[in-house]
């Protein structure tokens, strides 16, 4: 069925790079982007999809004017019975790809992807940009016709042609945004196996990140707090040493020397109970926020001796035998771990 041309204005065709652009740095508007694709190509209908070629299955999809139940059945026919995805395999990225190129109407109306799949949304045609085709991945933007527009003529494979790299750009932004996420978060689960209390903190004390142990010390609400996003001492002599060590862990940032006994300082617990030891150190590599874009610029460490002490004793035990007494008397006078064990190595022989 010859279909008929559908002529955009160029600030059509400009809002809606304009929005595809503004997907890649938000994919929660990329149905948004799709609705604008759709109306500029003169679709009924517009996807963008991630497949992964090995798991056989979406990891990424996002449509507009696409009904919610009809989405789960193009999803369980994706593969089994469309025709389309015969033809897939031989693009590669940056191919724009339609109907005719590989079936004719005969051929669509023998097909129950198009006759029953499709009848069912009301549509019909497609036409298609490949944004990526690897062994591992295939992914492309695509526009869906209904049967009463017709088949795609060449002024919409021209505009196809046109939006495609806008689309490959915000998908490649998109891409590189969710790796440094990712890395991102690797980065700081790491720090959730420490026995200490860690936080990147920015110039003014705002929390950007802190570990499963920080957290624990501030629901203990013996020496600290985060208020409105900000780390606070309860005490006001630690109050006004952690003001002191952001101001120092300022001025080495800026190059000047360290002033460790401003930077280093204990915060006494209202327990009977030894002090917190607390550390300020200035971030060489300065992490974001991915929500807000705060810069980190110094990372804190509250030591709980009590924390490290109790880890240790089940370690020292499972390592070299000791029963408790014996674990209790190597620990004694608050002695580090590592002194500990190497006199108990030492002691044994293993040395």
């Amino acid at each position: 069925m010859t279909g008929w041309a559908f002529m955009p204005t160029g600030d059509d065709l400009l809002a809606t790079i304009e929005a595809v652009h503004a997907a890649g740095l938000d994919s929660g508007l990329w149905p948004k982007a799709l609705a604008a694709v759709a109306a500029t190509l003169g679709g009924s209908a517009a996807m963008f999809e991630v497949f992964d070629k090995r798991a056989a299955c979406h990891r990424e999809w996002y449509g507009s004017g696409v009904p919610p139940a009809a989405e789960i059945a193009y999803f369980e026919h994706y593969i089994a019975d469309n025709p389309r995805w015969l033809f897939m395999p031989r693009q590669r990225a940056g191919d724009i790809s339609w109907d005719y190129q590989f079936i004719d109407e005969r051929g669509m109306n023998e097909a129950p992807f198009y006759a029953e799949l499709l009848a069912r949304m009301d549509l019909r045609y497609f036409l298609s940009g490949v944004l990526v085709a690897t062994a591992e991945d295939y992914a492309c933007i695509s526009v869906q016709r209904g049967s009463g527009l017709g088949h795609v003529q060449q002024n919409e494979i021209g505009l196809m042609e046109r939006l495609l790299p806008h689309v490959q750009q915000a998908f490649d932004v998109a891409r590189r945004l969710s790796g440094a996420s990712e890395a991102n978060k690797s980065f700081e689960r790491a720090f959730d196996w420490i026995a200490d209390g860690v936080a990147f903190v920015s110039a003014a004390g705002a929390v950007v990140y802190c570990n499963e142990a920080l957290q624990a010390i501030v629901r203990r609400n013996d020496i600290v707090r985060l208020r409105k996003g900000t780390i606070e001492f309860l005490a006001v002599d630690a109050r006004s040493r952690f003001d002191k060590a952001l101001d120092a862990v300022r001025r080495q940032r800026a190059g000047e020397q360290p002033v460790l006994a401003l930077t280093d300082f204990p915060v006494r617990r209202a327990a009977d109970a030894p002090p917190y030891l607390v550390s300020v150190r200035p971030l060489a590599r300065a992490p974001r926020d991915g929500h807000n874009a705060v810069r980190a610029e110094a990372i804190v460490f509250i030591r709980d001796p009590l924390k490290r002490t109790g880890a240790a004793i089940p370690m020292l035990r499972e390592i070299f035998g000791l029963t408790e007494a014996e674990t209790s008397v190597a620990l004694a006078n608050d002695r580090p771990i590592g002194v500990v064990a190497g006199e108990i190595m030492s002691w044994l022989g293993w040395q």
